[in-house]
């Protein structure tokens, strides 16, 4: 027994000894610290980098194992380890570490500024055949078009991220030779093809991510190849087509993403076979956001490890199977926007004690749940918006504690809020109840007891609530409560109960007094809407001190005085409604420097003077001008033709405005601004469509002079209303260049001469007005003009003539002195002028030609002389002996009158 103990401590010594041979001979003069090989590379790795002084500042000195991000093994002091994630390195280098032959991990990662830009780039790769992790995310690889073959080098990989690297070209090889690879991520980046086929060879896969990097076609049946699979995301692509039935054959798949693409068809063959093992693994199922289409299966209800259930927005039709309510570990449950109907009951809930989020929103739904009924779970989110949850408020939610997201906004819900209501409003900072049949007194709210207590988004608008606004009921981030019957006055103190107010729009209600000046100590204000209610008084003087207001409306009030200059202390307002007021008084200076400035409504005012020149200088941006029904004075600027956004048919203004509330992705609550506009004869409400709308509206006012030719410029102007003014001359010959206009109103002008035949060239064309002017002439023929035969369009233009008016006679185009003839043009103008320019030139050169022949030839010169004086001699001789013959008969005459 001794002898062979000593033996085997033999065998390990001599083991040891040639283990320590081997690493003093392949460690390049290991010297206890570090590889003198290995800390030239990385020193060549540094100095390949940007010369930033705060790069790597610890990397000097000749221990290179202690230098940051740098790890080497206790026992041969070879380099295993290179860790560089957000270490601030940038550079656009060709990355060589094949002398770093031990190296098994390595990680570039997230050197990037704070908009997530790569700060570092790589054009080459050479990486050590010993390598087992490889993460490169946010690193540029762009112009690496070889990467795929380095990679394919590295059979020991086992973990590859290549997140947001900016990849185009996915490669092809021959055979894969990192067939050991566990987890690929390869999501972000710019690929713009089918997924490759070599990747369903990789078969130890575990972890595939290619999300969000422009794939398209189909998912391959091949899918099944990799059955080591427990996640998969193809997400946010352009995948298309069935989803193969070879996914149920992957018997470790816990977490499938197939969301955000294009896929169709249904899902039964998939999830609705009872033979395939993926119910058995299955816990995370995201296929929200495509086309799916027919029922749900039923057998979703054996999948009984299913934590997450996503089938949002997608063609679904057809009942909820009641399976679904046997799901005891499920956690999230989305089924809304879809084509769901029929009745939800305890039954398809009953057993689903984990639950935390319903969401069923925005399908046709009828929830016939037992009053008395006591759920299994405590809710987080509810989302039962567009269902038919009504008549009363449901009596099972006074269970829910934990309730922090409740929407139920067009749910057929009427009635008072019940007074347990406060009980179960503690958690709650998102509400939406807006849409319904809601009276009585606004809820009132417990102070809450979440992190995001400052952070209370309200949603209670086109109710039936009553009573007087008290802040007391709210400490709001977003307070919507228009279209209800509220009345009194606006706290005084709003400023002190809601601090961190975003947005606040009480529009459409009943409320009056004047706006409290203690709105302009709201720092974070955004958007406030006072919009139809019974304000009166003069708007507040304080506005310089707010930064970040987009939105104000206070339209159709009874708002007097003049517009106070702080308004135009609002570098970033988007949008400002002051009209149907009593405003009056000039346009302030200081509104120029609203330069972000798209929506200006000042209509239905008592404006005067003359409008500013500045408005087409400095406010480029302005989509909708509307300043009918003033009493604006002088011509129309020519600087009106400046607006750009309009000319250049920009469509990336900020119609919906989101505020910034928080974390609450997902939860509704927008802004949807709207505009009253005359458009087509018409006024008409733009809402979502508002950011499609180019109009400019002077209608109403004591404007003179011509239409400026610089209008003609706004290609993108869909609606021009000029009429009731004092406008005279004519309409501008290239009208013809507005050519997305739709509707057109000259009427009740001055405008005379006769209609610019361009006219015919605007296709979109569906109204025009034209009527009691002074316009002449014949009705020009063609295109989208042909479809407008309504004679009021020309009525009280007694010179016009043709379809749809009377024909006309054969001297219509003789016109009055000062009409040109087939519309008065200025290049008709210019033509006119070149005519006779030629003909006076033409006629100069025949009078010198004539001239010189004359001068240089004498027997022409007598004879033409001698031409002259015989016919003037013959008409003095014929004149002579007329006016002799008329005296004689004068005097005849004379003396028989006298006799």
């Amino acid at each position: 027994m001794g002898t062979s103990t000593a033996n085997v401590v033999e065998i390990l010594a001599l083991l040891i000894l040639l283990q320590s041979v081997s690493s003093f001979c392949n460690g390049d003069n290991f010297n206890g610290s570090c590889i003198k090989t290995e800390r030239e590379a990385l020193v060549k790795f540094k100095s390949s980098l940007l010369d930033n002084s705060n790069s790597l500042p610890s990397w000097v000195g000749d221990d290179c194992c202690g230098w940051l991000g740098v790890t080497c093994d206790d026992i041969t002091g070879h380099v295993v380890k290179l860790v560089l994630c957000r270490a601030s390195i940038m550079g656009n280098i060709s990355l060589h570490l094949g002398n770093l032959s031990n190296l098994q991990y390595l990680d570039l990662s997230w050197n990037a500024d704070l908009s997530s830009k790569p700060l570092l780039a790589i054009h080459s790769l050479h990486f050590p055949s010993s390598l087992k992790y490889l993460n490169l995310s946010y690193v540029l690889l762009d112009k690496c078009d070889n990467w795929l073959q380095s990679i394919n080098m590295l059979p020991s990989l086992l973990e590859l991220e290549l997140w947001s690297c900016e990849l185009s070209i996915t490669g092809d090889v021959s055979h894969v030779n990192f067939t050991s690879l566990e987890v690929l991520k390869l999501g972000l980046n710019n690929f713009h093809s089918t997924i490759p086929s070599w990747l369903y060879n990789i078969t130890k896969l575990q972890n595939l991510d290619l999300d969000s990097s422009a794939f398209r076609g189909s998912l391959s049946t091949d899918i099944s190849n990799l059955n080591s699979l427990a996640s998969l995301n193809v997400g946010f692509n352009s995948l298309e087509g069935n989803i193969p039935n070879t996914l149920n054959r992957l018997c470790n798949l816990i977490e499938l993403h197939l969301g955000y693409n294009k896929f169709s068809g249904e899902i039964s063959g998939t999830f609705g076979n009872s033979s395939g093992c993926i119910k058995n693994s299955l816990e995370n199922l995201y296929l929200l956001n495509n086309s799916f289409s027919r029922s749900i299966p039923d057998n979703l209800g054996q999948f009984k490890r299913l934590k997450v259930l996503y089938l949002s927005e997608n063609s679904f039709w057809g009942s909820i199977p009641v399976s679904i309510g046997q799901l005891y570990n499920l956690e999230r449950l989305g089924f809304s926007q879809n084509s769901l109907h029929g009745e939800v009951s305890e039954l398809h809930l009953l057993n689903l004690r984990s639950l935390i989020e319903l969401n069923m929103g925005r399908n046709s739904l009828v929830f016939d749940i037992d009053p008395e009924w006591i759920p299994p779970f405590q809710l987080d989110s509810i989302d039962l918006s567009s269902c038919e949850v009504g008549p009363s408020f449901p009596q099972w939610l006074k269970t829910q504690k934990s309730i922090r997201f409740l929407q139920m906004s067009n749910a057929s819900i009427s009635g008072n809020i019940p007074d347990w209501f406060e009980n179960i409003s503690s958690n709650i900072v998102g509400l939406d109840l807006s849409y319904n049949q809601l009276f009585g007194t606004l809820p009132t709210f417990r102070k809450l007891n979440t992190p995001y207590a400052n952070e209370l988004i309200i949603l209670l608008k086109s109710n039936q609530f009553d009573g007087f606004l008290t802040c007391s009921h709210f400490d709001a981030t977003v307070l919507d409560i228009s279209n209800n019957l509220l009345h009194g006055q606006i706290p005084q103190n709003i400023s002190e109960i809601m601090p961190s107010l975003r947005h606040l729009s009480l529009s459409n209600n009943y409320l009056n007094g004047t706006v409290p000046a203690t709105l302009c100590r709201i720092d974070s204000l955004e958007i406030l809407d006072l919009s139809n209610n019974h304000l009166s008084g003069r708007i507040p003087s304080c506005w310089g001190n707010l930064t970040s207001l987009t939105v104000i409306d206070f339209s159709s009030n009874m708002l007097s005085g003049d517009v106070p200059m702080s308004l135009g202390s609002q570098e970033w307002l988007v949008s400002l409604h002051l009209q149907n007021n009593t405003l009056q008084g000039k346009i302030p200076t200081s509104l120029r420097n609203l330069e972000s400035l798209e929506t200006l409504d000042l209509s239905m005012n008592s404006f005067d003077g003359f409008i500013p020149w500045w408005i087409g200088e400095s406010l480029s941006s302005l989509k909708v001008l509307s300043v009918h029904s003033n009493k604006f004075e002088g011509t129309i600027p020519n600087c009106f033709g400046n607006f750009t956004a309009i000319a250049m048919h920009e469509q990336k203004g900020h119609w919906d405005y989101y505020s910034n509330v928080g974390p609450y992705v997902g939860f509704v609550r927008g802004y949807g601004e709207n505009v009253q506009v005359y458009v087509k004869g018409i006024e008409l409400e733009y809402t979502s469509t508002l950011r499609f709308l180019y109009s400019i509206d002077l209608s109403g006012n004591n404007f003179v002079g011509e239409i400026p030719q610089e209008l003609m410029n706004l290609s993108g102007l869909q609606n021009l209303n000029l009429s009731a003014n004092k406008l005279f001359g004519h309409i501008p010959w290239n009208i013809g260049k507005l050519s997305s206009l739709e509707s057109l109103d000259l009427s009740e002008n001055e405008l005379s001469g006769s209609i610019p035949s361009s006219i015919s060239d605007l296709n979109f064309l569906s109204h025009l007005n034209l009527s009691f002017n002074h316009l002449s002439g014949r009705i020009p023929k063609g295109n989208q003009l042909q479809t407008l035969d309504d004679k009021s369009i020309y009525i009280g233009n007694d010179g016009l003539c043709g379809p749809p008016l009377n024909n006309c006679s054969n001297d219509a185009d003789e016109l009055p002195k000062g009409h040109e003839k087939g519309g008065t043009t200025r290049k008709d103008d210019s033509e006119m002028v070149w005519f006779y320019s030629g003909m006076g030139m033409g006629f100069a050169a025949g009078f010198v030609g004539v001239c010189s022949i004359l001068y240089f030839n004498d027997s022409w010169r007598c004879a033409w002389f001698g031409l002259v004086d015989r016919v003037y001699n013959k008409l003095w001789v014929t004149i002579a002996i007329k006016a002799n013959q008329v005296k004689r008969k004068f005097l005849r005459n004379k003396l028989e009158g006298n006799a």
